[in-house]
């Protein structure tokens, strides 16, 4: 893996908190940065090559994607890939059909999408039937996303092959996902331009590595530091992946004995946001080492 994981990566200038925040998203807070950072170096992501996005909306919560073309690059690097078929899942006369590509005429009514990836490794395939309800974007206003309302065919396909890429690679496609897949416009995505600085100056203080205290006993997890969120858990989960740590009980392990907890955890969940960083620094200086060591 560790060949295949070094052949993926491109390398961005050195990639910091502080690029992240000047040039990539300015509006995410320490924290998100923090794991955005940890992702992209877990997964071997180079924003500035639309590898990867940090998007954020207001006060909501920072989400993280991974470009369009990063699942379908990458999988034709990877020796055991042997191709793929997506297509659309329509109703035509009152029957079901499954059509490959993402054509469809006046009249016919769009149901899904599906896609079939295969290895030369596997005697199966992975397929996967995703429903179009299920995943067309909405704003919050209540109307369909740009992509999704002009070319939902094309959109409702690629969630399926990215899903079935994800789980044909899980250590390749582990914690990534697209922008088709999550509730981001697709159409507006940002460009991250390093050699350009930012067109206003950012005033707020210097960046600070998260840090935490000595972490509590594990039944007081969940206190007034905020529970682990979604990104978090995404962040850990990819550096476990990075370090070849794929039984889930062994894990759980990693991550205790990360905080010091008297007892083996047995979920993520029951962290704090506080202890999910602690986890997710020093499993990002394991991942270095392992690089750095090639072991």
């Amino acid at each position: 893996m560790d060949n295949v994981t070094t052949a993926l990566t491109r390398q961005a200038p050195a990639l910091s908190m502080e690029m992240i925040k000047q040039y990539i998203c300015p509006k995410a807070t320490d924290q998100e940065a923090f794991t955005f950072l940890q992702l992209c170096k877990a997964q071997g992501l180079n924003p500035f090559l639309k590898e990867a996005y940090l998007i954020k909306y207001g006060n909501e919560n920072a989400t993280i994607v991974t470009g369009k073309d990063t699942f379908t690059k990458r999988a034709d690097r990877l020796p055991q890939y042997d191709g793929f078929k997506a297509g659309i899942i329509i109703l035509v006369q009152n029957a079901v059909t499954y059509r490959e590509g993402s054509f469809i005429l006046e009249g016919e009514t769009l149901l899904g999408g599906w896609a079939e990836v295969y290895r030369k490794d596997r005697s199966q395939s992975f397929r996967n039937e995703v429903s179009l309800n299920e995943y067309a974007r909405k704003k919050s206003d209540g109307s369909l996303m740009s992509n999704w309302r002009t070319m939902p065919a094309t959109m409702i396909r690629k969630v399926a092959l990215v899903q079935s890429l994800r789980e044909a690679f899980p250590d390749e496609f582990g914690c990534m996902y697209s922008p088709e897949e999550m509730p981001v416009d697709d159409s507006a995505l940002p460009v991250y331009d390093y050699h350009q600085p930012p067109k206003q100056a950012d005033s707020r203080p210097p960046i600070q590595t998260p840090q935490t205290k000595t972490p509590p006993k594990q039944e007081s997890a969940g206190g007034d530091t905020g529970t682990i969120t979604p990104n978090q858990t995404k962040a850990i989960q990819a550096l476990l992946t990075g370090l070849e740590i794929t039984d889930d009980l062994q894990r759980h392990e990693v991550v205790t004995d990360a905080l010091g907890l008297p007892e083996t955890l047995t979920s993520f969940g029951s962290l704090t946001k506080a202890q999910a960083s602690e986890v997710i620094k020093k499993l990002g200086e394991l991942v270095d080492e392992k690089r750095a060591t090639g072991k």
